[in-house]
């Protein structure tokens, strides 16, 4: 069934409530399509996933704080995920008291899956959206970003 577009034109809605409200309708639509997949219909596996692919190698303390969730919630995935072939932890070679995080070959493949939903749903959200617009909504989301 199709949701019934809302009207925000009278709504007295701060610019910040509605970032939360934008990103909670995000969520709902990645947990929908991707319920058949077990690892990608988790947010931390999904988080985790995109920042190994920038960050590949990074130890679990900075990818914890990076997708801004405990470190225990992150152990935790990341078992999982070890468990599923999808990443592997390794101790550093520098400080052994490190544990460094990669992506394996089928992490990656996951992950192309995961990025072409969300290039589906940022269509969908963005439908509409002048190639400006969305350069604009960029700057700005960055600049809140970067207020932080």
């Amino acid at each position: 069934m199709e949701k019934q577009a809302k009207n925000l034109d009278n709504l007295e809605v701060s610019p910040l409530a509605l970032i939360r409200w934008a990103s909670s309708e995000y969520e709902e639509l990645i947990t929908k399509e991707t319920q058949e997949n077990k690892n990608l219909n988790q947010k931390a596996v999904r988080s985790i996933l995109k920042i190994l692919t920038i960050k590949n190698g990074i130890s679990q303390n900075e990818l914890a704080r990076e997708i801004h969730l405990k470190g225990s919630t992150v152990s935790v995935a990341l078992e999982k995920m070890e468990n599923d072939g999808l990443v592997m932890r390794e101790g550093s070679f520098n400080d052994k008291r490190k544990i460094n995080v990669y992506l394996t070959s089928k992490g990656y493949d996951l992950t192309k899956k995961l990025d072409k939903i969300v290039e589906r749903m940022e269509e969908k959200m963005l439908k509409g959206f002048s190639d400006n617009e969305k350069y604009e909504l960029h700057n700005y989301l960055a600049k809140i970003l970067n207020n932080c």
